[in-house]
Parts: C-alpha cells; structure tokens; sequence
C-alpha cells in the first residue's frame, strides 16, 4: 500500500466515521503511522477490510490499525478448522490408531498433528480408556490446538522482516 492509498483510506474513515477527526498538524504523523503499519499489504486487501469492519462492526467507532488487519486475516482464516472439527479428525484417527497410528497421524492436518504431538500419542490415546479419552484427551487436545491456532495466526501477522531482526539480535547476544 503507498503512502497516497493509505491518506486515501484515512479520508475514507473520517468520511464514514465522522467522529474520527485528524486535526491539520496531526495528518502527516498519522499518515505516516498508518502507511507504516500497512504498507506491506495490498490496497485492494486493506480496502476491502475496512468495508468488511465498517458492515460487521456496529460499535460506531473508527477501526484501529489492528482492525483492519484482523478482518484482512478473518476472511483469511475463515476455512480453518474448529477445535470441534479437529478433534472429529484426531477421533477418527484414534480409532485405527493401535496398528496404524503412523499412517492416520500423517493424514491429519499440519496444525492438528502439531496439537497432537507425534503419531505416538495417536497409539497412545488408541489404547487409553475410552471415558478418558472422551473427556480428559479430547479437552487437552481442544486447548494444545487453540494455542497451535493462536501462534500461527500471530507469526502470520509479525511484519515481514521483523522476525530476520530479531533473529539478528539474537545471534548477537
């Protein structure tokens, strides 16, 4: 997104939220901050999430910066599973997990094995209890996965380069 898109878009906020005012000696600090802040992504993307915040949100109040991104990334991770969803898979897999737990693990998906661990638990939780397996795995399972979904959405939305930084850093600590 250029600097223009980005005073472009600032205008079209002030024009929806009137409540969102940038006083004169206040426009070019903001600009700065908001081009900054969305620079790596396109302008269609960036436009089209603040028109997906401005029809789902009703609070009246103008987006943050971080609004907007978290509807770009809303509509991107729409077709992710549920923790409901992926349990049904890792069940699934459970039940033909005594002799073929390596082969139904690599079919999981890649965030599902994550939460999992290894095809090892798959034979594991095959041999466990099936009360247990219903309650205690199934719930620590749903919460390995939301915080499996938790740090990718949060590494997808680190800007690009800050990561090499930090990398940077680190080595020369």
């Amino acid at each position: 997104m250029t600097r223009d898109e980005t005073k472009e878009l600032l205008m079209m906020i002030q024009a929806v939220y009137p409540n969102f005012k940038v006083s004169p000696d206040q426009m070019t600090p903001t600009i700065n901050s908001w081009h900054l802040m969305l620079e790596e992504y396109p302008a269609a993307a960036v436009k089209g999430a603040f028109k997906t915040y401005v029809k789902t949100n009703s609070s009246g109040f103008a987006p943050a910066v971080a609004q907007i991104i978290g509807a770009m990334y809303a509509v991107k991770t729409n077709d992710r599973l549920n923790e409901a969803e992926a349990w049904a898979l890792v069940k699934r897999a459970i039940q033909d997990g005594c002799y073929h737990a390596q082969e139904r693990f690599d079919e999981l998906p890649e965030n599902v094995q994550k939460a999992v661990g290894s095809a090892n638990m798959i034979k594991q939780w095959a041999m466990a209890e099936s009360d247990d397996v219903n309650t205690v795995v199934m719930s620590n399972f749903q919460r390995a996965y939301r915080t499996v979904i938790s740090r990718k959405e949060f590494s997808e939305r680190v800007p690009i380069g800050i990561v090499d930084s930090i990398k940077g850093i680190e080595a020369n600590v």
